[in-house]
């Protein structure tokens, strides 16, 4: 690697006039900024760069050999790069300030280090708007939108997403607001707005479709894939999810074609393929593992360990589910961890060991209303209750009692769900209610 930590150009304060000192700090921050944007390549290489002024002639960046290298570094310099981008916004360096968080944001939408996200996509955010740059705004605004997404704060991640999308047509900036679009559907899909989920996707796909863009065409239609899935419209989502994947392998792009196999497995479990299913999985999770990405591993076992329950693999699901609990831990993602433990829970209760099942219902449940996420609140504590029936324990009262007490829970929580998959859980906890 050149350009090592070290190699950052430091201003040196003795005896220097303000404009020497203005003209260090200039020269850190834009070492920096070049810096991250080669670290970019490598790390999040399918993210489309942010164009930046070049560094100078007396000034080298940063540079990298592979994925590990731009890793090390970033890691490294993770509170530098935090501290470059306040010292940027106190030095007046606003387009500098801005462009730092921006270049910055695919890396963190991976590694999912909320604090300083958000913090730097702030600081981003007040300098494009002391400049009057609506796109750099936008930028910014999708950043915080993504962050907030990815932290389950729905309703604060709508209104960025909102805000960029308002910017993006002001601006006619049309890709922009096929992605504002994308996003918010993403929103809604996460909140299981379902039907408002796919409306915001094909409204998306319908521009990306006309400007050619071909990339973020497969990407929809994954996220069509997902939603109609959801909806229980398996056919549907088996005809979305069989293009996108064509799509992700035409353009060489092997995130997207792993997210795909995710939701191809989904897709086939729930048709009754659990051979098919296992093996979408493992294609998948071989993608990530290739790519050394931990939020793709993390997420896609998930749908590996349900994989592996279909088949009766019960001891490779737990392991796969308590290895996603693990790197979801790793990333911050609450809401991911606790569907992990779930997916632990169902397990144990597969095994026979109703006891074990309840306790992680129980966490999983935990986590999902602190979050406000009452869909996958209710499915804990359906789970639970069915595991603390199960369990009995030689108080078949108590147990019984607390059981009822969680399914009238899930019952409350499920009022404002009306697809198709809601209405089938809230059918069957009436059911186990009426026993």
């Amino acid at each position: 690697m050149n350009g090592e930590p070290s190699a950052a150009p430091r201003p040196d304060r003795h005896e220097e006039s303000p404009e020497s000192r203005e003209a260090a700090l200039r020269r850190v921050v834009v070492w920096y900024l070049h810096s991250a944007d080669a670290a970019q390549t490598w790390i999040n290489s399918q993210e489309a760069h942010i164009p930046l002024d070049p560094p100078g002639d007396d000034l080298t960046p940063a540079s990298f050999a592979d994925y590990e290298e731009a890793m090390r570094w970033y890691e490294a310099e993770r509170g530098n790069l935090l501290a470059a981008t306040r010292a940027a916004e106190e030095a007046g360096l606003d387009v500098i300030a801005w462009q730092l968080p921006a270049v910055l944001r695919s890396v963190h939408m991976l590694l999912n280090p909320f604090e300083e996200w958000l913090a730097m996509s702030r600081i981003g955010l007040r300098a494009a708007r002391r400049l009057g740059d609506r796109a750099a705004e936008a930028e910014l605004l999708e950043s915080l939108g993504m962050a907030c997404t990815q932290s389950h704060r729905l309703s604060e991640g709508a209104e960025y997403h909102q805000g960029a999308l308002a910017a993006r047509r002001e601006t006619g900036d049309r890709l922009g607001e096929a992605l504002s679009l994308n996003d918010i559907g993403l929103i809604h899909l996460r909140g299981r707005r379902l039907e408002a989920a796919k409306d915001q996707f094909e409204q998306a796909a319908a521009r990306f479709q006309e400007l050619g863009a071909a990339q973020w065409q497969a990407v929809v239609t994954s996220n069509l894939a997902e939603v109609t899935y959801e909806l229980a419209r398996t056919e549907e989502a088996s005809g979305f999810v069989e293009r996108a994947l064509a799509m992700h392998r035409e353009l060489g792009n092997q995130g997207g074609e792993g997210n795909a196999l995710r939701i191809l497995s989904a897709v086939q479990r729930d048709r009754g393929q659990a051979e098919e299913a296992l093996r979408s999985a493992e294609a998948a999770l071989d993608i990530a593992r290739t790519h050394r990405n931990h939020m793709w591993e993390g997420y896609w076992l998930l749908e590996l360990g349900r994989a592996q329950r279909a088949n009766g693999e019960l001891d490779a699901a737990l392991v796969s589910f308590q290895r996603a609990a693990s790197l979801q831990r790793r990333l911050g993602d609450q809401a991911r961890e606790a569907r992990a433990w779930h997916g632990a829970g169902e397990t144990y209760r597969r095994l026979g060991r109703p006891g074990e099942a309840a306790d992680f219902h129980r966490r999983a449940a935990a986590v999902h209303r602190e979050l406000d996420d009452l869909w996958h609140a209710a499915l804990a504590l359906d789970g639970l209750a069915g595991a603390l029936r199960e369990a009995d324990e030689g108080d078949g009262t108590r147990a019984a009692e607390e059981a009822r007490r969680h399914w009238a829970e899930a019952l409350r929580a499920l009022a404002s769900y009306d697809d198709p998959r809601a209405v089938t859980l809230r059918e069957r906890v009436s059911a186990a209610l009426a026993q």
